[in-house]
């Protein structure tokens, strides 16, 4: 017994030491960071008192003054946190080619529907970026705006017969859910998806893909993600199965009767990605190799992954907001209609564009409530920080953490507070172009903003046309967001009241 003791005192002793010498890995190189847990380095604990985004702001603010950089740690690996925008600049735009990949989990071998854009690296990113560069050109979003518009009407019956039917005020968060699944079904897909409809369409339940609250859900993303080497070697799997079943023979079936007949004529993003597996180009391109089926399913779903829940979270605390503040909701208002006026009297494509306020809320709520709350790049070359003697070891990972700064007082007078006003001409020209970072920026920024912000502009312009909206009792200001989510998700529903004009 005494044998075996002193032989687990031995390992539990070793064990510590390893793990100490890890935690001290910032530290031993002169970086600013906090002190971490040996377990669980920086984060906030198994049970995520606080939301990430708040966890990884605290970091931020103790170390922005006089520092480009700090260090953190996820679990016991380091990690670099990027605090200066000049350096922002640098990774996102002018040293590029060395902060190129995202360090994403994607295994297309196993799993197919991983292999999109957001996730895949090197060459193969290039390749695939090369061949949708075309796909979200303002021209092409002009041409897939009647598909959007189509469905606004249904959004305007379902948000009248809500609130005739319950005039205690409803979820509007489930009714822009189910805008944004007819709208991503029938431009990604060609579906019709009778969302706005039947509240129990099958996209709707494959938004539950989003639902990392789920404890094996967000285990099973967090861990690949994490620990990538193991996962690959393992075969583990990101996509959950319920969505691979539903969505691979969807993008077969459409895929095979759009190749087989002449008669579909269609403006969405399925039309593109068949023309680009077809001829390896649209239209006039470069003729490269052309994708695989794989390929094309993979940037389908990243269509759905990407425009799905980051819309009608946005539309969804975008009215939330407006909701509160009557005057800037009759601001917006009095805009709409005097802007509809030149176009005899809809909301046209041309007439969203001039909606100048419209965007400033819009922009305002992506500073507020970021939907991509941090950016992530890996160091794939040595890389030294200019103006120190710093240098970012080929291989780890880095973070730009858009929410902070998204909320750092240097560049948004009170912060926490909704104020359309920040986005106004004038104010946009005091500030760097790197203070606001909803969509990232350079050759690896959101390629669907364009339609992305489309979408939401017009279920927002919509809804604020034909109804007054305000609060049910039962809802509250400041709002409360679920610690378990990655992504942005209130904690409760939001109710709100509409009111028709």
């Amino acid at each position: 017994m005494i044998v075996l003791l002193t032989l687990v005192i031995g390992v539990v002793t070793v064990l510590y030491l390893i793990l100490r010498r890890k935690m001290n890995y910032w530290q031993d190189r002169g970086i600013p960071c906090l002190e971490p847990s040996l377990l669980v380095g920086n984060l906030d604990g198994v049970g995520q008192k606080i939301h990430n985004n708040v966890n990884v702001q605290l970091v931020y603010e103790n170390f922005k003054i006089n520092h480009k950089v700090c260090g953190y740690y996820l679990l016991q690996s380091p990690l670099l946190i990027i605090l200066d925008l000049d350096l922002v600049k640098s990774i996102l735009i002018k040293d590029f080619n060395n902060f190129v990949d995202r360090g994403m989990y994607n295994n297309p071998d196993e799993d197919p529907l991983s292999g999109h854009l957001l996730a895949i690296e090197g060459a193969k990113w290039r390749n695939i970026r090369n061949k949708l560069s075309s796909t979200f050109t303002s021209g092409k979003m002009k041409m897939m705006f009647p598909i959007i518009q189509s469905y606004s009407h249904d959004l305007v019956n379902l948000v009248e017969q809500l609130s005739t039917k319950d005039t205690k005020g409803f979820d509007i968060k489930a009714v822009c859910t189910r805008f944004t699944a007819d709208v991503i079904g029938s431009c990604g897909f060609g579906l019709e998806c009778n969302a706005l409809k039947d509240e129990n369409s099958e996209m709707l339940r494959m938004g539950e893909f989003f639902d990392l609250r789920d404890p094996w859900v967000r285990l099973n993303f967090f861990f690949v993600n994490v620990f990538p080497n193991f996962a690959k070697r393992f075969k583990m799997k990101v996509t959950p199965k319920f969505i691979v079943d539903f969505f691979m023979p969807v993008i077969k079936q459409t895929y095979d009767y759009r190749v087989n007949s002449d008669d579909v004529k269609r403006n969405d993003f399925m039309s593109l990605l068949i023309q680009i597996m077809k001829s390896g180009q649209v239209r006039h391109g470069d003729g490269t190799e052309a994708m695989t089926f794989n390929e094309l399913a993979a940037q389908a779903f990243l269509f759905f992954v990407a425009g799905f829940e980051t819309s009608s979270t946005t539309m969804t605390l975008a009215l939330y907001e407006i909701a509160y503040r009557s005057d800037i909701q009759e601001k917006l208002r009095k805009e709409i209609v005097e802007v509809e006026k030149h176009h005899n009297g809809e909301i046209t494509y041309e007439a969203i564009g001039e909606m100048t306020y419209l965007d400033q809320i819009v922009n305002e709520t992506l500073r507020l409530y970021t939907p991509v709350s941090q950016l992530f790049r890996i160091c794939i070359n040595d890389y030294k920080v200019l103006g120190t003697n710093f240098v970012i070891p080929k291989g780890m990972p880095v973070m730009i953490p858009v929410h902070a700064i998204h909320h750092d007082s240097r560049y948004y007078y009170d912060p926490e507070v909704f104020n359309p006003d920040r986005f106004s001409h004038e104010e946009l020209k005091k500030r760097s172009h790197y203070s606001f970072l909803p969509f990232g920026d350079g050759p690896r920024n959101c390629m669907g903003m364009r339609f992305g912000q489309m979408q939401v502009k017009l279920g927002i312009a919509t809804m604020i046309k034909n109804f007054k909206f305000s609060f049910h009792e039962n809802t509250t200001y400041p709002l409360w967001l679920d610690t378990r989510g990655v992504m942005l998700m209130p904690l409760h529903p939001i109710r709100l009241v509409a009111e028709k004009i």
